[in-house]
C-alpha cells in the first residue's frame, strides 16, 4: 500500500509543478435537518438514502488531502444529525485537515461540546436569528431551538473555542441585528449577517417571499455601512485582470469547490453546478476536468449582461444566484443587480 503523503508535503509539491491546488473543501454531510427555518434554500430539511457512507466520506477526505486542500468546512443541513459525525471529523483530524463546523447548535451539549474541543475545530458557526426565543423560533419554526443554540455558543466559548454567529435577515428580524451583535459579541463570539435570501435547490420560489423590499435593503445596508466600505481585493491568483477593477468576488472553481451529500463535486453549495460525481469518477480527475476548467475560465468580458450594466462595480453577483435564476451561470441573477443598484444609489448620496 502506497505511504501516504503528510498535507503540507503535497500542497508544497503541487505549487512547486505549478498545479492548480484548492485551499478549501466544503462537505455537505447532509441535507436533513432538525429545524423548519421557512428562509432555507435546502426547502424539505429531509436526507436521502443516497447520501454518502462514513466509509465514503474517508474517502472523501483522502481525495481531497490528495488534490493538496488543507481546510474543509463541514455543513449541512444539520451535521449533528449524523450518528457518525465525530467518526468522520476524527478522521479529518487524523489526515492533517483544519477544519470548521456549520450548525445550528441545537444538539450541542457539555459531552458533545467536549468532544468538539478534543477536535480542535478552527470555528463553529451556529445561525441565530433574532435575540429572543420569540423572534428565532417564529423563523426557526420549533419552539425552544433559541435556547439551545445559545446553550451552545456559551458551552463551546466556555471550552476556548472561536465561535460565529450568522444572521440570515428578512423583514421579521432586520431590526434584530444590532441586538444579537451585540449578545454574542457579550460572549465572546464572532457575527456577520447575510442578507441574500437564495431561492431552493430544486426550484421553490416559496424562499423569496421572505427577502426584503427595497426600502428595508436601503436602510439595512446604510445601517451597516455598506455605502461607505469599499469592497475587499481578493488575492491575485483570482483577480480578474480584464475587469475594470479587477475584481472577483468568487473564487468557487478556482480555489474552492463542495462536495454535496451525495457526492456531486459542485463549485459551492450555492452553485451546484454539478462537475461529475465523486464516487465514479474520483475527484481529481474532475477537478482539473473539462467542467470545472470552463468554470474557472469564465471571465468578466465573457458576461454579457454585466458589461453592459451600469452597476457591476457594486455587484455582489453570485454565478450560483444566476444559475438558480435563469438556469444560466452565465445570466445576471436579478437580486444581485437589484442589491446594486440600491448600493450604488446610496454611494452616490455619499459623495
Amino acid at each position: 500500500m502506497a505511504e501516504k503523503k503528510s498535507l503540507i508535503d503535497l500542497m508544497a509539491q503541487r505549487q512547486q509543478d505549478g498545479e492548480l491546488v484548492p485551499l478549501t473543501a466544503t462537505f455537505e454531510l447532509t441535507q436533513a435537518c432538525n429545524l423548519r427555518c421557512y428562509h432555507c434554500y435546502l426547502e424539505n430539511c429531509q436526507g436521502s438514502r443516497d447520501e454518502m457512507t462514513t466509509e465514503q466520506w474517508r474517502y472523501c477526505i483522502d481525495q481531497t488531502v490528495d488534490l493538496g486542500a488543507y481546510f474543509a468546512a463541514f455543513t449541512g443541513g444539520e451535521i449533528l444529525l449524523r450518528h457518525d459525525f465525530l467518526e468522520i471529523a476524527r478522521y479529518a483530524f487524523k489526515r492533517g485537515v483544519f477544519f470548521g463546523f456549520q450548525t445550528n447548535g441545537t444538539r450541542i451539549d457539555a459531552p458533545m461540546a467536549d468532544a468538539i474541543q478534543d477536535l480542535h475545530p478552527t470555528f463553529v458557526e451556529i445561525s441565530i436569528y433574532g435575540a429572543s426565543g420569540q423572534v428565532h423560533d417564529s423563523i426557526t419554526q420549533v419552539p425552544g431551538s433559541f435556547e439551545k443554540s445559545m446553550a451552545a455558543i456559551r458551552l463551546l466559548r466556555e471550552r476556548n473555542i472561536k465561535v460565529g454567529v450568522k444572521t440570515s435577515v428578512m423583514p421579521a428580524n432586520r431590526d434584530q441585528v444590532q441586538k444579537i451583535r451585540k449578545m454574542v459579541s457579550d460572549l465572546g463570539a464572532l457575527y456577520t449577517a447575510d442578507p441574500i435570501i437564495m431561492p431552493g435547490i430544486h426550484g421553490s420560489q416559496q424562499t423569496l417571499a421572505y427577502r426584503m423590499n427595497d426600502d428595508e435593503y436601503r436602510e439595512y445596508m446604510i445601517s451597516e455601512g455598506w455605502g461607505s466600505t469599499p469592497g475587499k481585493e481578493v488575492e491575485d491568483l483570482v483577480k480578474d485582470l480584464d475587469r475594470p477593477d479587477h475584481r472577483v468576488l468568487c473564487t468557487a472553481a478556482k480555489k474552492r469547490f463542495a462536495i454535496s451529500a451525495v457526492g456531486e463535486v459542485i463549485p459551492c453549495v450555492i452553485w451546484r453546478h454539478s462537475c461529475g460525481n465523486l464516487l465514479q469518477d474520483g475527484l481529481e480527475p474532475l477537478w482539473h476536468g473539462e467542467e470545472m476548467s470552463r468554470l474557472r475560465r469564465i471571465k468578466f468580458r465573457d458576461l454579457a449582461q454585466c458589461i453592459a450594466c451600469d452597476t457591476y462595480s457594486s455587484c455582489l453577483r453570485c454565478a450560483g444566484l444566476a444559475e438558480m435564476e435563469t438556469g444560466d451561470y452565465m445570466g445576471c441573477p436579478s437580486e444581485s443587480r437589484r442589491m446594486s443598484r440600491i448600493l450604488k444609489e446610496i454611494r452616490k448620496k455619499n459623495e
